[in-house]
C-alpha cells in the first residue's frame, strides 16, 4: 500500500491531478458501476447520486471516508443509502 501511495504522489505531482481525483478513479472497480454513494458532511446522511442528477458531476467519492460506488440503485438502497434530493424532472428523494 505504501508503494501505491508513493506512486500516486509521484503521478499527481507530474500530472497536476490531486490525490482525491486519483483515489476516486482507482476505486471505480467495475465498469458500469457509476452510482456515487456519498456521505453528507452536514447531516452524515448516506446519499446516492445517479448520472444526470444535479450534483452528480461535482460529487467526489472518498472511499477512505466510507463512501462507495454502486452498480445499481437497489444495491445502494440495500446497503442503507437513500437517493439524494434532485430538482431535475424525473428524479425524487
Amino acid at each position: 500500500m505504501t508503494a501505491l501511495i508513493n506512486l500516486l504522489t509521484i503521478f499527481s505531482i507530474t500530472t497536476g491531478l490531486t490525490n482525491r481525483v486519483l483515489s476516486e478513479s482507482i476505486f471505480t472497480i467495475k465498469p458500469g458501476c457509476n452510482i456515487k454513494g456519498n456521505i453528507s458532511i452536514a447531516t452524515k446522511e448516506k446519499l446516492y447520486h445517479i448520472p444526470g442528477m444535479r450534483d452528480y458531476k461535482s460529487t467526489v467519492i472518498s472511499p477512505e471516508k466510507g463512501e462507495k460506488w454502486f452498480c445499481s440503485e437497489s444495491e445502494a438502497i440495500s446497503n442503507g443509502w437513500v437517493k439524494a434530493p434532485d430538482r431535475q424532472k424525473g428524479y425524487s428523494k
